[in-house]
């Protein structure tokens, strides 16, 4: 199970932020592969106050055979928060319409719908002044939520490989 950590199978990323600038997890990871999606936060029986994990893209997570409680906020393609839910049930919960996911210890994401959030180190989400100046609709940044940050190209535009 010590293969399975996130630790192991996303990349970091940086700081999760709100755009109001409220610390979120000092450590995020990302992941953008299938087999870090897959895996997620399964072999991470602890996660840390300050750790969170970016699936991208993903719509839908489970908690069947998860170690520790998690919770977790469904994000749009610019960042918006969608829907919260803190401690995620073992059935797992789905957001229609979602781009990507933030997995984090239960009570530890504190986050709202309409909530913005950006990543620091990272360019899968808008982050500073831009993000905090718009009143919904795209922040202006082209595939801000890709799902790989050094993307620019709309998913359907891509060459897969």
């Amino acid at each position: 199970m010590a293969l399975l950590r996130m630790d192991r199978t996303a990349r970091p990323a940086g700081a999760l932020m709100t755009a109001d600038g409220r610390l979120i997890a000092r450590r995020a990871r990302v992941a953008d592969r299938p087999c870090a999606r897959l895996v997620g936060m399964l072999g991470t029986p602890d996660p840390a106050c300050d750790e969170a994990l970016l699936l991208v893209p993903c719509a839908a997570v489970h908690g069947v055979g998860m170690r520790a409680a998690i919770g977790v906020a469904f994000l749009s393609a610019d960042g918006r928060v969608l829907k919260v839910v803190d401690p995620l049930p073992r059935r797992g919960a789905a957001c229609p319409g979602a781009h990507a996911v933030v997995e984090a210890g239960s009570g530890v994401l504190r986050l709202r719908p309409g909530d913005r959030v950006s990543l620091t180190g990272a360019r899968l989400f808008p982050h500073g002044a831009e993000s905090a100046a718009t009143d919904g609709g795209s922040t202006g940044t082209p595939g801000a939520l890709s799902g790989r940050g050094e993307h620019g190209a709309p998913p359907d535009q891509r060459r897969m490989r």
